[in-house]
């Protein structure tokens, strides 16, 4: 078993060191013939999608990997699927009818025109995700890798392309069509789509959508709060301070969770299967399995940390030109939050069980509650004391969300999943 679960986290771990591999290599390109402005306009329509992610399939798409029959998983696939068109064609009416108050609302005008796809890339977006738990159900890891890298390799390719040709938005297409052909493989991938397709009986999704009716109840709202929070130094930053700096802001963040998403992402998906395995055959050993992962991630991360307090303007100016130089600066503090999300954040799969539910619920809620205040009162201040208070928030609020996530694996012990 011990050796399937490295089999299993190193297969997505390549497969995602590929997938960052091309970016990485194109965002120094990306960084000369698009400015802070345009990667600034991408970060804000991205954190347009990632909330309306949330919504989008009502959270069905995390039931997947809980049924213990792989025909019930399939049903709840469907359901998932279903309800993100819905949602997705339901999007299109205020967008359409709100578009220029929407932008003025964000603080950028220039989103007003990309506003229009947002329902497509959120449904794109959620329909990736159900794929995706389909995949990690099935231990399919190798599919879940090759889509990332499919994604990786057009977005990056369509993004310099339309870079060289001066084409507008060029960033935010890119992204769409990245997603868009990581959907197609895995459509196509087992004939998965024909499996979509196959609704023998609808009054079955009906049931299975009442069944697990805890998860939109509970979870899209705790979700929404933890999507529209961790989105929320995006909106504050076009708000109060200036689309050149909310995309240093981005650009910054993207490259400090490169070890993040090639690491934290491969164990997390693994990590979500191998919690619900152990939550079934011998839920005593989750609360030292939980502590365990935590401290090597932890110090995974650590060496990072001190090497772009020091030297961050210098390598930043080095890598991405020398318009970029006050980014490295921005990353010698922005660092530490993200190496205590990259140890916290895989672990968060524990409160996908079901009797976490609630509790999960609760940390979401009460970052959301916190963050807000926070940022906005920072938001007087000067750009690098906003980006302290922010950090100190989030070491704060992610050791909070630390001991929850030991408590619940505690609690498993007396339920069964």
């Amino acid at each position: 078993m011990k050796n399937e679960i490295i089999k299993n986290t190193f297969t997505l771990m390549m497969g995602t060191v590929l997938s960052q591999a091309i970016p990485i290599s194109i965002i120094p390109i990306l960084t000369r013939i698009f400015t802070p402005e345009d990667f600034g306009l991408l970060a804000l329509y991205g954190a347009c999608v990632t909330i309306l992610s949330v919504i989008i399939a009502g959270r069905y798409e995390i039931t997947i990997m809980l049924p213990k029959s792989d025909e019930e998983a399939k049903i709840l696939l469907q359901t998932s699927m279903i309800i993100a068109f819905l949602t997705a064609t339901l999007l299109c009416i205020p967008i359409s009818l709100l578009n220029k108050e929407i932008a003025n609302l964000l603080g950028n005008k220039d989103i007003a025109p990309w506003l229009y796809l947002l329902p497509f890339s959120a449904l794109l977006t959620g329909i990736y995700q159900s794929l995706t738990y389909w995949n990690n159900r099935q231990k399919k890891f190798k599919n879940i890798a090759t889509s990332r890298v499919n994604q990786s390799l057009t977005q990056g390719l369509t993004q310099t392309l339309f870079g060289f040709s001066k084409m507008s938005g060029g960033l935010i297409i890119g992204q769409i069509l990245g997603i868009a052909s990581s959907v197609i493989f895995l459509l196509k991938k087992d004939n998965t789509y024909k499996k979509i397709k196959d609704i023998k009986n609808k009054e079955t999704i009906i049931e299975k959508m009442l069944e697990y009716k805890k998860f939109p109840q509970y979870s899209i709202f705790g979700s929404l709060c933890d999507t529209a929070a961790a989105q929320m130094p995006v909106f504050i930053l076009t708000r109060f301070y200036s689309y050149t700096i909310t995309g240093m802001f981005s650009l910054t963040f993207r490259v400090l969770n490169i070890p993040a998403t090639i690491i934290s992402a491969a164990v997390g998906q693994v990590l979500f299967q191998k919690i619900v395995e152990i939550s079934h055959t011998a839920p005593e050993k989750l609360n030292k399995y939980i502590i365990k992962t935590f401290i090597i991630l932890l110090l995974t991360y650590l060496p990072v940390i001190p090497i772009l307090f020091i030297w961050g303007d210098d390598l930043f100016s080095f890598v991405f030109g020398e318009k970029w130089r006050e980014a490295g600066v921005y990353a010698g503090y922005l660092v530490i939050a993200v190496a205590i999300r990259f140890a916290v954040s895989p672990l968060s799969t524990v409160m996908g069980l079901e009797k976490n539910v609630k509790t999960g619920v609760f940390w979401q809620i009460l970052y959301f509650c916190t963050i807000i205040p926070t940022l906005y009162f920072s938001s007087f201040l000067p750009i690098q004391e906003f980006f302290i208070i922010f950090t100190i928030h989030e070491v704060i609020l992610y050791f909070i969300y630390l001991t929850l996530i030991i408590k619940s694996s505690k609690q498993q012990l007396n339920y069964k999943v």
